[in-house]
């Protein structure tokens, strides 16, 4: 029973799989003005434990990807947090 409970917990948090032409076909969009037109498909977290830099693209990596799953076309990041233990990043 422990186990199934585990393998649930981590089938849970794990980062969508993602077509590379899918993350290629989403853009990024520059200001709210550009999403007035869209409708919002929620609100996705990122986030990633490596220090500096390389912690903040991982977690922005891992938003777009869950971003990517729902089908969506545009996204824009709503705010990141870094923290001493752990960055997070919101889309």
């Amino acid at each position: 029973m422990r186990r199934l409970l585990l393998l649930t917990a981590l089938a849970c948090v794990r980062v969508p799989a993602v077509a590379p032409d899918r993350l290629a076909a989403m853009h990024q969009a520059k200001d709210d003005e550009a999403m007035r037109a869209c409708t919002m498909l929620g609100r996705f977290i990122g986030s990633s434990t490596q220090p500096g830099e390389k912690g903040l693209t991982q977690a922005r990596d891992e938003a777009r990807a869950k971003v990517a799953a729902t089908g969506a076309t545009d996204f824009v990041y709503d705010s990141e947090s870094v923290m001493p233990d752990v960055i997070t990043v919101a889309a």
